[in-house]
């Protein structure tokens, strides 16, 4: 857990070291002088970049009660920063490429004597990525998806309904009309079963009930209930067992390394604990268990082998494993798609699957971007996503 905070302060230092250079660079003839002074002008770069961690992160660890318009408010700017930074980079590298092809090179020495030009043309694609990343986060979309698993339902019917969510993240600045609009759409879409794969809460369980969530969630319908699992945002809150109590009073049923059989359409529910259980957590976090989640192998050794066998695993990893298992279907969350550019690019290097749905075999994973934002309320090129697994069950 802490080399995910250092390796995000250090990410923050180059953000803000580059993105000032460039900034002095495009606005030091416009901006007064008094700003570009050395002492005003990288303090006040270095409050920026380091904002959305003192508020979210080192605020909650201190025990400072923030206001919510500056959660907000420091999240979009995390958001715009990021895309600023890779905006830039792009920028820079097509200033590099048009010093060797000669049609460019023009517009390179107009941008070199008047670089204002050029920042706040560079301002308003970022501008612009906000607005589109803001606007995608608040308008919900169903992903359809169609595995095949090679294992006959007991009942004799030949396809199962299955809607996913994941990721919801409800914090301090969640919508609740957001939520209330995923629950109308998820029951308008009549599921067999319901699946929530995670990060339910994001870290306090009190803007869960602050705002009625048992209430809103409590409202999903499905023909064979509401199940869900926990993950890693359950494990840096105030307690897992605190937000089980939460969910349950939601009408969902939590499984937490649980083997679940449904009966009438005769397939089996595995579902997984965060493989983060045991791991060092951060400062305030609480966990009610110490010790690792059990292996997959001591879960499947509970299953029943006839049926078809469903895992539910917040984290994409360990596809391997699954395969070994024999696990037929695996839903998963986490990686939000990478939620925006250019995160969307690192995940890639992070995981196999980040988005969408991977086939070998016998074995299916559809990996859901998420209903909800980690940080910046922003998605680009993701959106809130309610995925949508019409699942095909042939026998052998």
């Amino acid at each position: 857990m802490s080399y995910f905070f250092l390796a995000m302060l250090a990410a923050q230092i180059i953000l803000g070291a580059y993105l000032g250079r460039r900034c002095r660079w495009a606005f030091g003839a416009v901006l007064p002088p008094w700003l570009m002074a050395r002492r005003v002008f990288w303090p006040l770069v270095a409050a920026l970049v380091m904002s959305f961690p003192v508020v979210h992160f080192f605020g909650r660890w201190l025990g400072v009660a923030w206001p919510p318009w500056l959660f907000f408010a420091t999240a979009i700017l995390y958001g715009a920063l990021a895309m600023g930074f890779a905006t830039v980079v792009v920028v820079d590298a097509l200033g590099l490429l048009a010093r060797h092809v000669s049609f460019l090179q023009a517009a390179r020495a107009y941008a070199g004597r008047h670089p204002h030009y050029l920042g706040f043309f560079i301002l308003g694609i970022v501008a612009a990525q906000v607005a589109w990343g803001f606007h995608r986060a608040y308008t919900p979309r169903e992903t359809y998806f169609s595995p095949v698993v090679h294992k006959p339902l007991r009942n004799g019917a030949g396809q199962l309904r299955i809607v996913q969510i994941s990721d919801l993240h409800i914090s301090i600045y969640s919508s609740a009309a957001l939520m209330q609009e995923m629950v109308s759409r998820v029951n308008r879409l009549q599921p067999d079963v319901i699946v929530i794969t995670g990060d339910i809460i994001d870290n306090s369980v009190k803007p869960y009930f602050d705002q009625e969530m048992p209430r809103i969630l409590g409202g999903l319908k499905s023909r064979y209930g509401v199940y869900a699992i926990l993950s890693n945002h359950d494990y840096y809150g105030e307690s897992p067992k605190r937000n089980i109590e939460a969910y349950i009073r939601s009408n969902m049923r939590v499984l937490r390394d649980e083997v679940f059989y449904l009966e009438e359409p005769g397939i089996t529910l595995i579902g997984r604990d965060d493989r983060i259980r045991g791991d060092r957590l951060p400062p305030g976090a609480a966990p009610d268990i110490t010790s690792k989640r059990a292996p997959l192998a001591e879960l499947t050794a509970r299953a029943d082998p006839a049926t078809p066998w469903i895992l539910l695993d917040h984290q994409p990893r360990d596809i391997d494993e699954a395969i070994a298992q024999k696990i037929d279907l695996q839903f998963s969350g986490h990686t939000h798609g990478g939620q925006f550019f250019p995160i969307n690019f690192v995940v890639k290097f992070l995981f196999e699957e980040t988005w969408g749905m991977l086939t070998r075999g016998d074995y299916s994973l559809i990996v859901t971007c998420g209903f909800g934002t980690w940080g910046p309320p922003l998605r680009l090129p993701t959106y809130a996503e309610i995925a949508v697994a019409d699942v095909v069950f042939q026998g052998p």
